[in-house]
């Protein structure tokens, strides 16, 4: 029977016959299969966000707005264990973006934005993984590296070049002195270090919270029973079982960041303002894709880079009223798996190709052409293996 969505959000506030082993404050028992590594994704990155934060503050009570960059080399150089403070807090960073990528196209494909509150859920997933993009970007502009301030530039032009800056632009220009304040190191740096740790930092706190309330609510998405399996049936304690897992793969996962830490120290790129002959500013990984597709597609309101990334997050927010399929597999809704499979080779071709030809601007032919390429290929994948898989339910039968 398909799990219809609830609408109702007063609904969320009511008790509901919970497993036995739950406890009132939303947190669920659980099943054998929920032990699976996929359902603990958002696990991690609640994991993820309390380090993040302990070594924030941490790292905040050194850091000095008016001497950015002078005040994170002595982190490094004179504060007992501060490079691998700093440098496990960037990887950990690092490892947020990634695994809030796995944790939302695993959802996706599986279709867990359907049910109950599960499409409010979502929604709230989706504002914060822009939320944490912006967190991660703002982080990455603090301590006033020239790649640093020449990402701040890119982001002040792309504000200018978007929308808003071409229809509002007192709005446009609202949103720049916000975060560069009257263009000083120190008002430009308090901007930047109110708008990480407090604003974009709460916000985050504040969802992340709503998020897992919801998860507990609506429960795990597609643990329907199938023929013989007993496991589901049988639910595990939130107390000790559910808590002591979830501490023990926080631990290792922590260690795992930390070891990795250790043997990759971070090194602090040169200063903004330093004779620089032969380097180029080159974004972090994660920037890569949206600087390359800025290049590739110009900022024109119709085939724009800006445009498009706007047209990626709206796609994502309203795809639970979009989804009509009645099916819950990935193979089961061709479409939106193809506009699935579109996003991840477009993201990977967008920061490969940025790695290998920065700053290089495309024609349009070429544009249409790639775009048209990935299109193909994506239908044509999800499609040939539709058809493989009833093939095979055919020759099973």
């Amino acid at each position: 029977m398909e799990e219809k969505n609830d609408y109702n959000l007063m609904d969320a506030l009511e008790e509901d016959e919970s497993p036995p082993g739950s406890y009132k404050i939303s947190l669920r028992s659980v099943t054998r299969k929920e032990f699976r590594i996929d359902y603990w994704t958002g696990s991690f990155l609640m994991t993820c966000l309390m380090y993040l934060a302990i070594s924030g503050m941490l790292l905040f009570y050194y850091f000095e707005q008016g001497n950015p960059y002078g005040s994170t080399q002595q982190i490094i150089d004179g504060v007992y264990f501060g490079r691998l403070l700093l440098t496990s807090h960037l990887f950990m960073a690092y490892a947020m973006v990634i695994i809030i990528y796995v944790h939302m196209f695993r959802n996706y494909f599986v279709g867990a934005y359907k049910g109950r509150f599960r499409w409010l859920q979502w929604i709230l997933g989706v504002v914060l993984f822009i939320l944490v993009y912006v967190e991660a970007v703002l982080g990455y502009l603090l301590s006033e590296t020239y790649i640093g301030v020449s990402a701040l530039h890119v982001m002040e032009l792309l504000v200018e070049k978007s929308v808003i800056g071409r229809l509002m632009p007192v709005l446009s220009n609202w949103i720049i002195a916000l975060l560069i304040g009257n263009a000083s190191t120190a008002s430009t740096v308090g901007h930047l270090l109110a708008l990480h740790v407090a604003i974009i930092g709460g916000l985050i706190l504040l969802l992340a919270f709503l998020h897992f309330f919801l998860f507990e609510k609506s429960g795990p998405f597609n643990l329907s029973e199938k023929k013989g399996e007993e496991t589901v049936k049988k639910y595990y304690p939130w107390y000790p079982i559910n808590l002591i897992y979830t501490v023990f793969t926080s631990l290792i996962f922590i260690a795992i960041i930390l070891i990795f830490s250790a043997f990759f120290m971070q090194v602090l790129p040169p200063a903004y303002g330093a004779l620089l002959y032969g380097l180029t500013p080159f974004p972090d990984w994660y920037i890569m894709p949206v600087y390359k597709l800025m290049d590739l597609a110009g900022y024109g309101l119709t085939t724009g880079g800006v445009p498009l990334v706007t047209f990626f997050f709206i796609s994502l927010l309203f795809i639970p009223f979009i989804d009509r399929y009645k099916s819950k597999g990935a193979l089961e809704r061709p479409m939106i798996t193809v506009f699935g499979v579109f996003y991840i080779i477009a993201l990977f071709i967008m920061g490969l190709w940025g790695y290998s030809q920065p700053g290089l601007t495309q024609t349009r032919l070429l544009t249409m052409a790639m775009w048209w390429g990935i299109t193909m290929v994506s239908v044509f994948t999800v499609y040939a293996m539709r058809f493989a898989k009833k093939d095979l339910v055919k020759n099973e039968n």
